[in-house]
């Protein structure tokens, strides 16, 4: 009888293009569970197992299967391979290479599966199961997916409704109801109802709503207006991620906010990590459990699919050379290895250079940054004394999250849930925050010419709008302090398309500009977040600086400082819209700092009045 490893090629021609099909193709969690897999959990029975290695086993036929898994290499969106070494099992190897071709009519998808049975009696039937139930399997949902991606549709909205927990649909159809009524957003009311009905296990375990909006063609802010109240109303549940910052993972989950911890750890990185307000802490919602039960299984850990922020990832051995193909949208990425502290900073630009080396010695990578192009020929060349696993990420790489600095300060999130705030006792890291005020620079005037009714009416007015537009920029007013706001924002970009829009409105509008003189200052950096009075301040330099640009803008300016105007989100926008803005650069003293001159852009939106000179 014929024994040793086994290779099986499949191909399969999808109409769907490879940018479309990788987010499913690459769902390796979700491709096991439907080829059958058991669910699979950690071990640990190697003292030595090498960073970025998985020690993992299952039950089969009630015997249990142990493997090490090797990291997964990937190369977004065109291919993806891992191996697994057996140590207990029918197999001793299995290794699993999935490539994306495009054609002129869509993709052409290979799978080469190999496979090392332990017994030569194990052969023809593991050759049998793998050329027929497994590749029958992988066909049917391949053409699930396609058919649902080449109409620009989710899979989810093509299955049958999936079983609920007892009495659930009756309190569904209640509770829709309600949420229209409070919400007054039928459509989207109804496209969360289909999801919770319809949506994979896997899609219900963590759903993010600004990944609908988009998909829905909705606004964000209102779709979370939504998730919120449907919360509220125990259709959802939600809880806090706070992100491990190597690895990306949710490691650690906490119900309430009250609840989380400043100081965690990651199994997966072996090393201590913090709660960041702004950069790891993000909402999440799940169907509630009295609605649907979403089952804690994992079938695969370490697939592309687990990390979609990561657009390759690579194992060089020593003196290994790496030429991976690279599709990159515009924006900044940072390159790291498991092996180093530090990074490599990557800004993509259509302009940028085309040939980047990248030469890894045991030198720790220290920042250095280069533009390059959307496509470039990249070399990775290992030239330290150890193996490595290396990787290039998005340096946003959570843009669908809700991150605690943006919900926090969000109206409904505060008004629904007000005890859902941090301890009392807790100080939390909030990094590169971007702090915005506004102030109203002739309220008094207001006052005096129209009264205090009418003026009362017109400056709450006047909080309204600006509350409305920095909710869709995806930010939250932390407070008004007099005829000021203080608002919080994940990131530069929004904070600058919020002032803009607020200036546009309250300079040109006639319905609401005439009276209104607004002025703005917007500072970038890290500062500390705590529970005050019940609700999430921020404290620091940072604030300070932000308020005290306002102090020092004129009428209709908006003054950034230098480390905003030199991020490189922001640099890109102002680049792009360039005709939108007059930039001044000046320098300028800010109350409490006498001993420092800050730089400063001075920005209008419109040409600086001419001046008559006699």
């Amino acid at each position: 009888m014929k024994e040793g490893r086994q290779l099986h090629r499949w191909v399969f021609d999808l109409a769907a293009s490879p940018a479309k099909l990788w987010p499913y193709v690459s769902d390796t969690n979700r491709i096991f569970r439907i080829l059958g897999a058991p669910p699979v959990k950690e071990l640990s029975f190697s003292r030595n197992t090498p960073k970025g290695f998985l020690e993992l086993s299952h039950t089969i036929l009630g015997s249990q299967v142990t493997w090490q898994e090797e990291p997964f290499a990937w190369e977004t969106p065109f291919r993806f391979k891992v191996t697994r070494n057996y140590k207990i099992g029918f197999l001793r190897h299995l290794n699993i290479f999935t490539e994306c071709l495009e054609t002129d009519h869509g993709t052409r998808l290979i799978v080469k599966v190999t496979v090392d049975p332990t017994n030569a009696l194990l052969y023809y039937p593991i050759k049998l199961y793998v050329n027929y139930v497994l590749r029958n399997k992988l066909g049917d949902y391949l053409a699930v997916i396609d058919n649902a991606v080449s109409q620009d549709l989710h899979p989810y909205e093509l299955n049958e409704p999936k079983p609920l927990i007892r009495g659930a649909e009756k309190k569904i159809e209640q509770l829709s109801k309600e949420l229209i009524e409070k919400t007054k957003r039928k459509r989207i009311v109804r496209h969360l109802i289909e999801l919770i009905r319809k949506a994979e296990d896997e899609d219900l375990e963590r759903i993010h709503p600004y990944s609908l909006a988009e998909y829905w063609g909705e606004k964000k802010y209102s779709v979370l207006n939504v998730f919120l109240h449907a919360t509220n109303l125990d259709l959802l549940d939600f809880s806090w991620d706070i992100c491990c910052p190597r690895c990306k993972s949710p490691k650690n989950s906490f119900r309430k906010l009250q609840d989380t911890r400043v100081h965690l750890y990651c199994d997966d990185c072996d090393d201590d990590y913090t709660m960041d307000f702004n950069k790891n802490t993000h909402l999440v919602f799940r169907p509630h459990p009295l609605i649907r039960s979403i089952p804690d299984k994992k079938y695969c850990l370490g697939g592309p699919g687990v990390k979609p922020h990561r657009v390759i990832q690579q194992s060089l051995a020593i003196g290994d050379e790496r030429y991976p193909e690279l599709l990159l949208e515009e924006g900044t990425y940072l390159f790291r290895t498991l092996n180093h502290e530090g990074n490599l900073v990557f800004h993509v630009r259509e302009e940028g250079t085309d040939n980047v080396n990248v030469y890894v010695t045991d030198e720790e990578l220290r920042g250095q940054s280069i533009t390059i192009s959307r496509s470039p020929n990249l070399g990775i060349f290992n030239h330290s004394s150890q193996p490595m696993v290396c990787f290039i990420d998005k340096l946003n790489w959570k843009e669908e999250a809700i991150y605690a600095t943006e919900v926090c300060s969000n109206v409904d999130f505060n008004s629904l849930f007000p005890k859902e705030t941090l301890k009392e006792t807790s100080k939390v890291k909030a990094s590169e925050v971007t702090m915005l005020f506004t102030d109203l620079m002739n309220s008094t005037e207001l006052y005096v010419k129209e009264g205090d009714e009418t003026a009362i009416g017109r400056v709450m007015g006047h909080f309204r709008v600006i509350q409305q537009i920095i909710a869709e920029e995806r930010g939250g007013i932390v407070k008004t302090i007099g005829d000021s706001v203080m608002a919080v924002f994940w990131e530069p970009v929004s904070a600058l398309k919020a002032v803009q829009r607020i200036q546009q409105i309250f300079s040109n509008s006639s319905a609401v500009g005439n009276a209104f003189k607004i002025k703005a200052g917007v500072h970038f950096g890290d500062c500390t977040a705590v529970n005050l009075n019940g609700h999430v301040d921020y404290f620091g330099t940072t604030v300070n600086i932000a308020s005290r640009l306002v102090g020092a803008a004129s009428e209709k300016e908006i003054m950034l400082s230098e480390a905003l105007y030199e991020h490189p989100d922001i640099k890109l926008y102002i680049e792009k819209n360039s005709k939108a803005f007059f930039v001044k650069e000046s320098s300028k003293e800010l109350k409490g700092f006498t001993d420092e001159e800050f730089k400063v852009k001075q920005i209008r939106l419109e040409p600086p009045p001419m001046r008559l000179v006699i």
